[in-house]
């Protein structure tokens, strides 16, 4: 392996770097909040919201995201819309990671035993901030570790953004890859840098279970 070779190529992959960063935390934010959109959806009293929620997951969870991506960038010009590469790919990866984190949410929630409801419900309080106050923070501590995996998930597939010509890090080593033909160690420092930001992510994410632990 050519060490001086890794050293030169190596500023040009941090300012892809940036990019996957960049992709990878808006769609985080994204995801999350949309999680609670569908979370809502899933547990809505009228039935064609929730018939509507389902179909939505099933098509967000059964379809590649590389699919979703080419819809978004090739069809949205076709009705007269023209978002850039980046919002697109911000855009597939929210819509689909939403998906997950709702059910996600939706587990934990249901992994909460009903007494607890029960007993809020009891001492007189509304059914929506027995939700928020009782249920979710017990929810939420249950699946954090689920969250760290999918929030791993999310920075990987930060990649198909690269197949609509977004300058994020797998773009730019395939740009790399062009000009000097050494697949073996631009593929090194790419992985490299994905497993670091993995490791920063799934540490964040272990740290958080240890801040906010379940209470039995």
């Amino acid at each position: 392996m050519d060490i001086a070779f890794l050293l030169r190529i190596l500023p040009a992959l941090l300012e892809g770097l940036e990019i996957t960063v960049a992709l990878t935390a808006i769609a985080l934010v994204g995801a999350a909040i949309g999680g609670f959109v569908v979370l809502a959806g899933r547990r809505s009293r009228f039935a064609v919201v929730r018939a509507v929620t389902i179909a939505y997951i099933d098509v967000m969870r059964n379809t590649p995201i590389l699919a979703q991506i080419f819809i978004l960038y090739f069809g949205l010009p076709e009705i007269g819309l023209y978002p850039e590469a980046f919002a697109c790919g911000v855009i597939a990866l929210v819509l689909q990671n939403s998906a997950y984190a709702g059910e996600i949410y939706r587990a934990g929630v249901e992994s909460v035993k009903r007494t607890q409801t029960e007993a809020a419900l009891s001492l007189g309080m509304m059914p929506r901030r027995a939700l928020f106050d009782i249920v979710l923070p017990q929810a939420l501590r249950r699946v954090l570790p689920v969250l760290g995996n999918q929030a791993v998930v999310i920075l990987k597939d930060s990649s198909i953004a690269s197949t609509i010509s977004v300058n994020e890090l797998t773009q730019s080593g395939k740009l790399l890859l062009d000009r000097s033909a050494a697949p073996y160690e631009t593929f090194f420092m790419m992985a490299a840098l994905y497993l670091a930001m993995a490791a920063i992510v799934l540490g964040v994410m272990k740290l958080a279970a240890l801040r906010f632990p379940v209470r039995t």
